[in-house]
């Protein structure tokens, strides 16, 4: 048992240094992530200079426009790791001709998606504590963050949105193309999910659309969490991220695993 578990972890560990070093050998690329968040962080301290504080901001408690929309921006980094990470690295494992032979091995499929995600993962809470720092020089208040709370979503955050993204990359090992995913959530989130202003502003019927995002509970709770609230006082956005984790991820796994078994019946694993 013990052995299994040490050979799962060189697994996820193989994967997260080739991923990291695929990242790191496009450094232009790299170098552009941080001067993106830093000219992100400073447009939002612009735009909240027009903007006067209010109770909109702060869940009934007068915030900045700018503590609201830094944590709002920083923290959907989450979501865009969780939706792209698995497309890309199945797609990628396809192009380099390394997907089969993955999966040739035995290899569980829970486990390739733990290791698909390591290094994005990794990424993305670097990139945020980038956006929480910088946040934190334009006047950021991170006095009174609640860690239990936001570790909490943090996770929530995670497995509720990775279902999605697992099924993006089953469409592309069955169908050969990828499905729109990243648009629209990506589209919907900037849109309906309060991260440039509150879901309050917005139609009822556009509300209601809103309430089914994931990452609007998620953003709500995280900002709650940094207004000191405990989990307790955040326990509806909790319920909800949980059961749609329960209730998607076990259905994103058998879909994909659906999706393989199905590629390797064909002899169109590899194919891309």
């Amino acid at each position: 048992m013990l052995a299994e578990v040490r050979m799962d972890a060189l697994k996820i560990r193989a994967t997260f240094v080739r991923d990291a070093r695929l990242m790191m050998s496009y450094r232009l690329v790299f170098l552009l992530d941080w001067v993106a968040i830093v000219a992100s962080v400073a447009s939002l301290w612009f735009v909240s200079r027009l903007v006067p504080a209010s109770v909109a901001f702060g869940g009934g408690h007068v915030a900045t426009y700018f503590d609201y929309a830094v944590i709002n921006v920083a923290f959907l980094t989450l979501q865009g790791a969780a939706l792209q990470c698995f497309e890309n690295s199945v797609r990628n494992d396809q192009v380099y001709g390394t997907f089969e032979a993955v999966l040739a091995t035995p290899t569980r499929v829970s486990l390739v998606v733990l290791g698909a995600g390591a290094w994005a993962f990794t990424l993305a809470a670097i990139h945020i504590a980038l956006y929480l720092a910088m946040g934190s020089l334009f006047g950021l208040h991170l006095d009174r963050v609640n860690l239990a709370t936001l570790a909490l979503f943090l996770i929530l955050a995670v497995t509720a949105t990775v279902p999605v993204g697992i099924i993006g990359a089953a469409t592309i090992v069955r169908f050969k193309q990828a499905a729109p995913t990243q648009t629209i959530f990506g589209r919907a989130s900037s849109l309906l999910a309060g991260v440039l202003f509150p879901i309050s502003l917005l139609p009822l019927w556009l509300q209601a659309v809103s309430w089914m995002l994931p990452i609007t509970h998620a953003l709500s709770g995280i900002r709650g969490a940094f207004r000191g609230a405990s989990p307790a006082d955040s326990w509806p956005d909790l319920v909800w991220l949980a059961v749609a984790t329960i209730v998607l991820l076990p259905i994103s796994l058998v879909v994909l695993r659906g999706a393989i078994a199905r590629a390797k019946r064909d002899g169109t694993l590899g194919q891309y």
